[in-house]
């Protein structure tokens, strides 16, 4: 509301006007100034990028941290940062995931949703029974698999930080990703594993992408999943397919949001 002090401009007029006029003073006097809305022009290109960019937001946020820690490390492999950089890697990370899907329009590069540029190799062929450990758990789980799941060797995989992890403290022995297309294996732990313990591993990882691919939300139940995925893991190592995995009694597809396909 508009307070008017004596005639306009004769002495003080403070306030806005019907949206349209707002009334001030400072040291140079009265002053009225029209207020301008700005028009919208946001165009149909605009919200596709605002909604891509949205879209990386929150699967960044989704992912683990021990995802987000290979975009971390992707950095590393670019260039050499200084401490002050290092203190704010993670959200450079981010913009880093960020800069790749606006570029791309995509959440996969080079065929893997795994940092371009960053050292991995596809494992395909090196992971002896692969294609039956995915039928196992199909067939475990009562779940398909959506997508086709590619597992890669790495290097490194860094430490586990994930609140809530069992394993919180030590190396990274595997990881899923997000959307559930694929697996990241140490490749010296894993080749130092018996066939047994490899193929439970294998089993474990898969167990989280099947589950993720049918909209499991990982960080809301970590203690979970990762309970879900041992126990996933060691059956069909052991080969117990039947009867159905139950985890407190209930079958996956009980627990999953989408049991089924899209």
């Amino acid at each position: 509301m508009t307070k008017i002090l004596g005639p306009l401009f004769s002495i003080d007029a403070l306030g806005t006007f019907a949206r349209a006029v707002t009334y001030g003073s400072n040291q140079f006097g009265n002053w009225a100034r029209r207020i301008v809305r700005r028009k919208y022009t946001r165009n149909e290109d605009q919200n596709f990028i605002r909604s891509w960019f949205k879209w990386g937001i929150d699967v960044f946020k989704g992912m683990s941290q021990e995802e987000q820690f290979l975009w971390e490390l992707a950095l590393t492999n670019y260039k050499e940062y200084g401490s002050s950089m290092a203190r704010n890697l993670h959200r450079w990370a981010r913009c880093l995931f960020l800069n790749h899907v606006l570029t791309t329009f995509s959440f996969e590069w080079e065929g893997s949703p795994f940092p371009p540029g960053l050292w991995k190799m596809l494992a395909s062929d090196q992971i002896k029974g692969y294609s039956q450990m995915v039928s196992d758990l199909e067939t475990l789980t009562a779940l398909s698999f959506c997508k086709e799941v590619k597992p890669y060797f790495f290097r490194y995989l860094g430490i586990c930080e994930t609140t809530g992890h069992p394993g919180k403290g030590a190396l990274v022995a595997g990881m899923a990703t997000y959307f559930g297309t694929a697996i990241a294996l140490d490749e010296n732990y894993y080749k130092g594993l018996s066939d047994y313990e490899k193929t439970k591993l294998v089993a474990h990882e898969l167990t989280h992408t099947i589950m993720n691919q049918h909209g499991w939300d990982y960080g809301a139940a970590v203690a979970a999943s990762e309970q879900i995925a041992d126990e996933c893991g060691t059956r069909v190592a052991d080969g117990e397919l039947t009867p159905v995995y139950l985890y407190e009694g209930k079958a996956l597809p009980e627990l999953v949001d989408n049991p089924g396909c899209p």
